[in-house]
């Protein structure tokens, strides 16, 4: 695609303040930009750039004094992170409504203004529509002449009472949304009739340059793992309802009580690490090793993806999740749950590289699992079917396009 000048569009991360998604994975304002890559916030400023727009990442922050222009070291990408601060103190005691008015009111929209009037930012992207930021996102943009666009990533229900009564005022000021969840498309159709809002069902997008298949016993060899094992592999972060790690956990004590060669590698981090520490304690699963950290080290996520036979996502609650997208473009196979999301990377089942079951189903997993295991021939064509998946749907430059085409 041709990469003529279109403007700069500003990309607001979830949260009143960065630090709210960085603690939790043990991450500082500088690890998240000089060492996170990936993820839907970096693919899209990827997509952007690759057509054609110039990305600017802003976000609210408690580790700066003043609004800081920054560098993210993988893309490139201008990271503006004003001075902000969490209002849980006393808003947080006071109810739903209570906090979103003070999400609304301590939100730094004259430093955002200030930036995006400096960058020159012609139209905003949120992620989240239904969070309280958004109210303050189509302020600033009718300010500033902008187009506000907001992209679904797993938030689908709307907060506080209070919000409700303005976020269908706000949803039809906006430009439209970025929705890939058909099971989201269709609440926001029953829950906003009338609106005529413009949803467009464009995926997060993933480098399938950076992510691809390697050989598996050298992988294996450099992470001392055994040759002949059947290993399960699992990344992201550690939250165990939304991510159903306490499904996945029944699901292999059951599979592994039989299989005493198979292997469960979960390599991630999160608000709920103690309790999932607790949880295998408690447990006990046979063959489990947790790496309890957040990997930003490209090279070495994609080494243990080389090195496992199938990846395994249990998620009740999701938008798009790329940890997935990842193990497909190293050729794994993928168990996953039907959670949003999930279901449409996998629209084609089996075609799409992936055994689909339902959600919160241990057994269904247990079973899935088993077919694996025995069809060594199953795994290759499904692994390379999810390659194909992703070079065809989830590139950089066919979500790029798609961007353009909304914009």
């Amino acid at each position: 695609m041709s990469a003529d000048p279109r403007g700069a569009v500003a990309l607001f991360p979830w949260g009143e303040v960065i630090e709210e998604f960085l603690e939790p994975l043990g991450l500082t304002l500088e690890g998240f930009v000089g060492e996170m890559s990936g993820g839907w916030l970096f693919g899209y400023a990827a997509a952007l750039r690759a057509a054609g727009f110039q990305p600017v990442i802003v976000c609210a922050s408690e580790a700066v004094a003043r609004p800081t222009r920054l560098i993210h070291a993988d893309t490139g990408t201008p990271v503006w992170a004003v001075p902000g601060r969490r209002t849980g103190g006393f808003f947080g005691r006071h109810g739903p409504s209570t906090r979103t008015l003070g999400h609304w009111l301590g939100a730094p929209w004259r430093d955002f203004l200030k930036v995006l009037r400096a960058e020159g930012c012609g139209a905003i992207i949120a992620q989240e529509y239904e969070y309280a930021r958004f109210e303050v996102l189509t302020l600033i943009a009718r300010r500033l002449g902008a187009r506000l666009l907001a992209t679904f990533q797993g938030g689908d229900v709307t907060a506080s009472p209070l919000e409700r009564a303005v976020r269908r005022r706000s949803l039809a000021a906006c430009a439209g949304l970025i929705v890939p969840s058909a099971r989201e498309r269709a609440r926001l159709a029953a829950d906003y009739p009338g609106l005529g809002l413009a949803i467009a069902p464009i995926p997060n997008p993933l480098d399938a340059t950076a992510w691809r298949p390697g050989d598996r016993a050298a992988a294996r060899r450099a992470l001392d793992l055994p040759q002949d094992a059947f290993i399960v592999f699992n990344h992201g972060r550690i939250d165990i309802h939304r991510k159903g790690l306490d499904v996945m956990v029944e699901a292999w004590t059951r599979f592994a009580a039989d299989h005493a060669d198979a292997r469960l590698v979960l390599v991630g981090a999160g608000q709920d690490s103690d309790g999932f520490a607790a949880l295998l304690a408690a447990r006990a699963p046979p063959n489990v090793t947790w790496t309890a950290q957040y990997v930003t080290d490209r090279p070495r996520m994609r080494r243990w993806l080389n090195a496992a036979d199938v990846y395994l996502t249990t998620s009740r609650v999701e938008g798009m999740p790329v940890a997935p997208l990842e193990a497909m473009a190293c050729g794994l196979p993928v168990i996953a749950a039907d959670a949003h999301g999930l279901a449409d990377i996998f629209a084609a089942g089996e075609a799409s590289g992936g055994v689909v079951v339902r959600r919160g189903d241990a057994f269904a997993v247990e079973q899935a699992l088993r077919r694996l295991a025995a069809d060594p021939a199953l795994r290759r064509a499904l692994g390379a079917a999810a390659r194909r998946r992703v070079e065809e749907a989830f590139s950089i430059d066919s979500v790029g396009r798609a961007l353009a085409g909304l914009l």
